[in-house]
């Protein structure tokens, strides 16, 4: 028997996570993946006797990945080792695809088959491990798995129809009222089927409806207890901090005009035409009495200083360079890296659990935390907090083993703020982007980035390190939210600013005269700020909010250029008028 390392992946990340109509839908797919990838890893343990090394298997959520080390006699025990984990990913699916059909009491078909049996992509590789050659061996097989990924095999899937609502890839199978150029294979759903797997005119593919109905299959597994089946809406996290403001009692009377089916879209009052309440199967006669409780919600709120936010974040946090930690370049003694891959187990799967307590409602809610990387959405009131803390919290991976040049892990993070209404899809691609921007600001990294879609179609977006000699981004915007939110300052200054130098910039966003945008940001921060003068304790303090405004400013601008610079700002009003104040 000798010693083998071996690397097991499953997929495809993008389509499971990033493929989404709504929130239930981000969630599930989030989870499967986790699922496969934990069934898969505990039967290389169980069966085969392996050591996993990466990732803690006990996490509340795993990556699509796992090292492990096994034993095995030669070449072919191992093909038969990786070929018996790939078979039992798909099984996974299919068992799980099967009983979510079951469930529903639907059956399955030829098409339905073909989609389940042909989404799935596991690719392993398996290399011989030599005593102290753990270092040279995990970085072969980090190699040797991407050339494998370049080369996956492809099958074509040859379908005509109308393609599913969720993932525009795959035919519609599942549709909920008029049938329209759908496939032959379509069936319609039952009307008996919850309004919350599929609604009218909605069609969905195979793979998206066992997404969107996994809580059916995975609520049997104790590993899967925590599944929520009615995971959050984006108007519900958008909602989250004004309506624990309110009274239970209000709110529950209101939830009680709608007892079939309720989605806090409600909420708002452009949600209650009688269009919307015809298409939810809500009676027409119940609008007077919906509105008038509503009025009632509402004057509560504005009595507490409470706004009913339309405006939620997603947000992605992702470990900078973790490919190189991985493979130990950054190590000070590459021969340690197993010892290392083991600490790095250990750290990540507590920070992971970190991530769970930091992020709970009404801050927003926990998509998936795999250690090194995290996806949630965020309530916008607490979203700098929730910002400052999972950057703090991060774990510090020299303290494992020493890093050379005195180097030291950082992580970076894109977000995305945007109405409850903007399409989930477009809100994640967005997110993604600015996680990539922050991570292309140098080569250390270690940013933040953000970008803000207004519902009117306007996009402002802005990427900075987390802090520059001493001064945090976060604090920054904390510090101006606070001020303007308190009437310290007016928006003035951010106005007259935009409007002078807008039209100077380069196409790069540049403007080379520093020492002018440095004496027209003093003129401007100075002339807006509103605090009283009557009294020498009141010009004191006055001076001293000016000095600190402007300090923080031109700390930022020196740091970057002028049209991010500026669009810092406009992001920073933005926030303003939307929150209520709860963490700036």
């Amino acid at each position: 028997m000798s010693q083998m390392l071996l690397l097991f992946t499953i997929g495809p990340v993008q389509a499971f996570i990033a493929q989404a109509r709504k929130t239930q839908d981000l969630y599930a797919g989030s989870f499967l993946l986790s699922h496969l990838c934990r069934m898969s890893a505990r039967k290389a343990q169980n069966k085969y006797g392996a050591k996993v090394i990466f990732p803690d298997l006990d996490g509340a959520s795993l990556p699509n990945r796992f090292v492990a080390q096994i034993e095995a006699s030669e070449s072919s025990d191992i093909q038969k080792i990786g070929e018996d984990l790939r078979k039992s990913a798909q099984e996974e699916f299919n068992k799980i695809a099967l009983l979510v059909l079951q469930k529903l009491d639907l059956k399955p078909t030829m098409a339905f088959n073909r989609q389940i049996n042909d989404y799935i992509q596991t690719n392993w590789v398996a290399l011989s491990l030599k005593p102290d050659r753990y270092s040279n061996t995990y970085k072969e097989l980090e190699k040797y798995m991407g050339a494998v990924k370049n080369v996956r095999n492809f099958k074509q899937l040859e379908e005509k129809g109308r393609k599913c609502s969720m993932t525009g890839e795959h035919n519609i199978l599942f549709f909920r009222g008029k049938r329209k150029a759908y496939s032959e294979d379509a069936v319609e759903l039952p009307k008996r089927i919850p309004q919350k797997y599929i609604t009218d005119g909605e069609g969905l593919s195979a793979v998206s409806l066992v997404k969107r109905c996994a809580g059916e299959y995975l609520l049997n597994f104790v590993s899967a207890s925590k599944y929520e089946t009615n995971f959050p809406s984006t108007a519900k996290i958008a909602l989250m901090e004004s309506l624990s403001k309110i009274s239970r009692d209000t709110v529950s009377r209101y939830k009680e005009l709608f007892p079939s089916y309720f989605d806090e879209q409600l909420f708002y009052e452009e949600n209650l035409s009688e269009k919307y309440l015809e298409k939810n199967k809500f009676p027409l006669t119940i609008k007077e009495q919906v509105m008038t409780q509503l009025r009632r919600l509402e004057t509560e709120a504005q009595g507490k200083g409470v706004k009913l936010n339309k405006y939620y974040a997603i947000i992605m946090l992702d470990g900078d360079n973790m490919g190189k930690w991985l493979s130990g370049e950054f190590l000070s003694d590459k021969n340690q890296l197993q010892y290392f891959h083991d600490g790095l187990t250990r750290v990540l799967g507590e920070y992971a659990g970190m991530v769970g307590e930091i992020i709970i409602e009404p801050k927003g809610k926990l998509i998936y935390s795999g250690g090194d990387d995290v996806l949630a959405l965020v309530n916008l009131n607490h979203l700098a907090s929730v910002l400052s803390e999972l950057r703090k919290r991060f774990p510090n991976f020299e303290q494992i083993l020493p890093a050379k040049d005195g180097g030291t892990s950082t992580a970076s993070v894109g977000v995305c703020i945007a109405h409850y209404k903007t399409p989930l899809k477009e809100v994640l691609n967005w997110a993604r982007r600015m996680e990539k921007e922050a991570k292309n600001i140098d080569d250390e990294k270690d940013a933040l980035a953000i970008a803000v879609l207004k519902h009117s179609g306007e996009i402002h977006k802005t990427v900075f390190k987390w802090q520059y000699e001493g001064i945090e981004t976060l604090a920054v915007l904390e510090y101006i939210v606070g001020s303007l939110k308190n009437e310290n300052f007016s928006k003035s200054f951010i106005k007259s600013l935009n409007m002078e130098f807008i039209r100077l910039m380069g196409n790069a966003g540049r403007y080379q005269e520093d020492v002018l945008v440095m004496a027209e940001l003093k003129r401007f921060v100075e002339r807006s700020c509103m605090m009283p003068v009557q009294t020498e304790e009141n010009r004191a303090d006055r001076y001293e909010k000016i000095n600190t405004m402007l300090r923080y400013l031109q700390q930022l601008y020196l740091n970057s250029h002028l049209r991010n610079f500026l669009s810092f700002l406009n992001i920073a009003a933005f926030i303003e008028r939307e929150v209520n104040v709860v963490d700036y």
